[in-house]
């Protein structure tokens, strides 16, 4: 007789499926060697590998864990840092801004595809 099993409930690659997968998740900062556990009650059904997270501390990059840090070889020196309501560094939010949400657009060339400064042969 075999077993019967149920569908996976979860969406591929979303922050919810990685915790009921793994459980307990962790966000590191290797500039200000902090951690702090990752709480994502607003983004559990938006998919992990579009989401990149920086330190609210320092403003550097946060790396995604698995495992918590401090019981990683090398990596004892570690601080817990758990911020309620923790905030963007202005100066992440600055760079995200400055990828993701240019103030101008780019904008189509009328030159024709011609050099700057080229003059136009038009006979051809």
């Amino acid at each position: 007789m075999s077993a019967v099993t149920a569908l996976w409930p979860y969406e591929p690659f979303t922050f919810r499926a990685l915790r009921r997968t793994f459980g307990a998740m962790w966000l590191r900062c290797d500039v200000c060697r902090r951690y702090a556990p990752l709480r994502l009650p607003a983004l559990l059904d938006v998919d992990s590998r579009t989401k990149t997270f920086s330190c609210s501390r320092c403003g550097g990059q946060a790396s995604f864990c698995l495992i918590e840090p401090i019981k990683e070889p090398g990596m004892q020196d570690y601080n817990l840092d758990p911020i309620e309501n923790a905030r963007h560094h202005p100066d992440a939010a600055r760079n995200h801004r400055a990828l993701y949400c240019p103030s101008e657009p780019a904008r189509a060339s009328a030159t024709g595809g011609e050099l700057p400064g080229r003059k136009i042969d038009r006979r051809r």
